[in-house]
């Protein structure tokens, strides 16, 4: 299977499913989840909105940084067909780091949405798009009075989280969370959601029919 056909395999799973097989594939501690980042958009943590795609990561240092690189174009102009715009800034910054004419730009780029580690403005135009957004929070502080994009397709590591992402790595993020698959543990992930989710989907029906949770476990589960 093509890279493209994986991924597109991957819509069948929430990302806890994910996150529980790469645990299962030893991925410790976290199973690649990134904490505390949420839907934003399209709406707020709810829908079917699931995004699937290569990471292309964005390294954002302060504005007064003046020894870090810079780029010669906006990260957003240089972001790939198909991918998820992975924003890595400063800790703790209270602006935001993403607002609506970025989604315009993006989405006019074919990118499939954008997971930042920190903050978001300018909600009404992102949900009138339909582009996804998962932030921590949001802000109505801009982005260039605080920030500037240094680098762009290097590794990151948010904050609060063990899991550096590397560019290519694929990202996976609906409204429970976000979750970070090596490329090289995408087949696996694949093998072991499927094996898994039909054990769940069975413990779940045995359960609604009244079957005891701990009987249900051992039956199903070992």
């Amino acid at each position: 299977m093509t890279l493209t056909e994986l991924t597109r395999s991957l819509r069948r799973f929430s990302t806890c499913e994910i996150a529980d097989a790469l645990l299962k594939l030893g991925q410790r501690p976290w199973g690649g989840y990134i904490p505390d980042i949420d839907m934003w958009s399209p709406q707020r943590c709810t829908g079917d909105t699931r995004i699937i795609g290569p990471a292309f990561t964005v390294k954002l240092v302060e504005k007064e940084n003046k020894t870090a690189p810079s780029l010669a174009q906006h990260f957003v102009d240089l972001a790939t067909e198909n991918s998820v715009i992975v924003v890595s800034p400063p800790s703790d910054v209270k602006n935001a780091c993403w607002g609506g004419l970025m989604s315009a730009g993006a989405k006019s780029r074919g990118v499939q949405g954008v997971i930042i580690d920190g903050r978001v403005r300018d909600l009404a135009e992102h949900r009138s798009m339909g582009f996804p957004v998962f932030a921590k929070s949001h802000s109505i502080l801009p982005q260039n009075a605080f920030v500037r994009a240094s680098e762009t397709q290097v590794p990151v590591t948010l904050s609060g989280s063990p899991v550096t992402i590397h560019p290519g790595d694929i990202m996976v993020a609906d409204m429970d969370g976000v979750v970070c698959i090596p490329v090289d543990l995408l087949k696996d992930v694949i093998a072991s959601c499927e094996k898994y989710t039909a054990i769940d989907e069975q413990c779940m029906k045995d359960i609604l029919q009244g079957h005891g949770v701990q009987e249900t476990f051992k039956k199903y589960r070992g």
